[in-house]
C-alpha cells in the first residue's frame, strides 16, 4: 500500500511537471500571437474576434464538458467507454455546429458585423475536433501519461504558430486567430493519436453511456451555468456599451486569463484524476489538495501581483498606447483571478471523490448569487469598468461556497486554508507595493518594465527564504527530483 502510495506521488508531481511545461508553451505561443495580432490591428478590429470567443466558447462545453470528466473519475474506463464517450461528443458537436451555421446571420445582424458570419462558420468547424481530443485528454489524464500531452501540444502549438504570425503579418486581420487555433486544434489531435495509439472501436454501449452519464451530466449542467456565468459580462459590454469597449474589455481580460489559466488548469488535469484514484481515502484525498493549494498559491499570488503592477508598462512596451485603456481591466482581472486556484481546487476534490450533485448545486448557488451581483452592477453603473470589478464580488462568493462542503467532505476546515495561503499571499502582496512604486522612477518604458520584473522576483524569492517558506523548498526539491527521474 506504501508503495502504490508513494508511486502515484512520483505521477502525480511528474505530471505537474509535464502538464505545467504543456501549458506554459501553449499559452507562451497564444500570447505570442495575440501580441503580434495586437501591434498589427486596431481596437476595433478586434470586435468580431471577440463576440466570435463568446459563443465558440460556450458552444464548446456541449461537446467537451461533462462526460469526459465521468471517463476520468471512473476508475477501471474501458475501450468500450471511450468510443461511446466518442461518438456521442461527436455528435454533440454536429448538432451544435448546424444550429451555429444557420444562426449566425443573426448574430451578425445583432452586432451589425457582417464579418461574423464566415469567422463563426469556420471557427465552429473546431468543435468537431475538440470533441475527439476532448477523449483523448481523458485517456492520457485517466493513465497519467501527461508526457504525451506535452509532446502533442508543443507540436501544434508550434506549427499553428508560424500559421498564425504568417498570417497576421500578410494582412490576413482576424483570420489568422481563427487559422491558429484551427491549425491548432487539429495538429495537436493528430499528434495525440500518434503518441497515445489509442484506437476507438466501432461500438457503441447503451450501458456504458448511462453509467457514465449518471455521473457526468451533472458536470454537463455545471458546466453550462458555469460558462453562462463567463460569457454574460462580455455580452452585455457589447450589447449595452460599444464593440471598442468589447475590444479593450476582452484583451484586458485574456492576459490574466493567460497567466492564470497556466496553473489553473495544470491543477485541474493533474489533481483530478490522481485524487480520483484515492476517493475512498479521504484523508489521502485532503493531503493532496492541501499541497496543491500550497504549491500553486505559491506561484500563482506572485504572478498575477506582478502583472498587476506592472502592466502598464506592459501594455505601452509590447501592445503600444493605442491598448492603455484595457491596463484598469488587466488590474481587475488579475484581483479577481489569483484566487481562482482555491475554488478550483476545492470544487475538484468534490467532483473527484464522486460527488458531482454537490458540485451541480454549488454551480447553482454561485451563479445564482453571480447573476444578482452583476444584474446590481449593470443597474447602479453605466461603466464597463464597473462590469469588471463586479467578477471580484463573484470571486470571493465563489472562494466562499465552493470551500464550504470540504469542511465535512474531507475534514478541510476554513482555518486550514487560511493558514495554507496566508504566508504566500502576504510576501506577494510586499512584492506588489515594492513594484507599484517603482512605476514613479524616470526610466524609459523597456527599461523599467525588465527592472519591475528582475526586481519582484527577487523581492519573492528574498522573502521566501527569510520568511522559511515550505513550498520554495518543496518546489525546487520537486523539480530536482523530476528532471532526474526524467533523464
Amino acid at each position: 500500500m506504501e508503495t502504490s502510495s508513494n508511486n502515484l506521488k512520483k505521477k502525480a508531481f511528474s505530471g505537474v511537471f509535464w502538464t505545467l511545461g504543456e501549458r506554459i508553451g501553449a499559452q507562451m505561443v497564444s500570447m505570442i500571437v495575440s501580441i503580434v495580432l495586437a501591434r498589427i490591428l486596431m481596437a476595433e478590429d478586434y470586435a468580431p474576434v471577440s463576440v466570435v470567443s463568446i459563443f465558440f466558447n460556450f458552444a464548446t462545453v456541449f461537446v467537451t464538458s461533462g462526460l469526459n470528466s465521468a471517463l476520468i473519475q471512473k476508475k477501471d474506463s474501458t475501450i468500450t467507454d471511450y468510443s461511446t464517450i466518442l461518438y456521442t461528443s461527436l455528435g454533440a458537436a454536429a448538432v451544435v455546429y448546424v444550429i451555429l451555421f444557420f444562426t449566425a446571420p443573426f448574430i451578425a445582424a445583432i452586432y451589425e458585423l457582417p464579418i461574423l458570419i464566415p469567422l463563426i462558420r469556420v471557427m465552429a468547424l473546431s468543435l468537431i475536433i475538440n470533441a475527439v481530443k476532448s477523449i483523448l485528454s481523458a485517456f492520457i489524464s485517466n493513465t497519467l501519461q501527461f508526457k504525451k500531452l506535452f509532446i502533442s501540444t508543443v507540436v501544434g502549438t508550434v506549427i499553428s504558430a508560424v500559421v498564425g504570425i504568417a498570417m497576421a503579418l500578410n494582412g490576413f486581420g482576424a483570420w489568422a486567430l481563427v487559422a491558429q487555433q484551427m491549425t491548432n486544434a487539429v495538429v495537436s489531435t493528430i499528434s495525440l493519436f500518434i503518441t497515445t495509439k489509442f484506437v476507438p472501436r466501432l461500438t457503441f454501449s447503451i450501458k456504458s453511456f448511462k453509467e457514465l452519464f449518471g455521473y457526468g451530466w451533472k458536470i454537463f449542467v455545471a458546466s453550462i451555468i458555469s460558462e453562462i456565468y463567463n460569457e454574460l459580462n462580455p455580452l452585455i459590454v457589447g450589447l449595452k456599451f460599444s464593440s471598442l469597449d468589447l475590444s479593450f474589455y476582452s484583451k484586458g481580460h485574456s492576459f490574466p486569463v493567460l497567466l492564470n489559466g497556466t496553473i489553473t488548469n495544470t491543477l485541474s488535469t493533474v489533481l483530478f484524476p490522481v485524487v480520483s484514484k484515492v476517493q475512498n481515502d479521504l484523508s489521502a484525498v485532503l493531503s493532496i489538495t492541501r499541497r496543491y493549494i500550497r504549491m500553486t498559491t505559491y506561484v500563482v499570488f506572485p504572478v498575477m501581483c506582478g502583472f498587476f503592477a506592472v502592466s502598464e508598462s506592459f501594455v505601452k512596451l509590447v501592445l503600444t498606447e493605442k491598448w492603455l485603456p484595457t491596463v484598469p481591466y488587466i488590474q481587475i482581472f488579475c484581483i479577481s483571478f489569483m484566487f481562482n486556484i482555491i475554488q478550483t481546487a476545492n470544487l475538484l476534490s468534490i467532483k473527484a471523490i464522486g460527488r458531482s450533485d454537490i458540485s451541480l448545486i454549488l454551480e447553482i448557488i454561485k451563479k445564482a448569487s453571480y447573476f444578482a451581483i452583476i444584474a446590481a452592477f449593470v443597474f447602479l453603473s453605466d461603466s464597463p469598468i464597473m462590469l469588471a470589478i463586479s467578477s471580484i464580488a463573484c470571486t470571493v462568493v465563489a472562494t466562499v461556497v465552493n470551500t464550504f462542503p470540504n469542511r465535512k467532505l474531507i475534514g478541510y476546515k476554513y482555518r486550514y486554508q487560511l493558514s495554507d495561503i496566508l504566508p504566500n499571499l502576504i510576501i506577494s502582496t510586499i512584492m506588489l507595493v515594492v513594484v507599484l512604486f517603482m512605476n514613479k522612477l524616470p526610466l524609459p518604458t523597456a527599461a523599467l518594465f525588465v527592472l519591475q520584473i528582475v526586481a519582484g522576483a527577487v523581492v519573492y524569492v528574498v522573502l521566501s527564504i527569510i520568511t522559511k517558506n515550505e513550498n520554495f523548498k518543496y518546489l525546487l526539491n520537486t523539480a530536482k527530483q523530476v528532471i532526474r527521474k526524467e533523464a
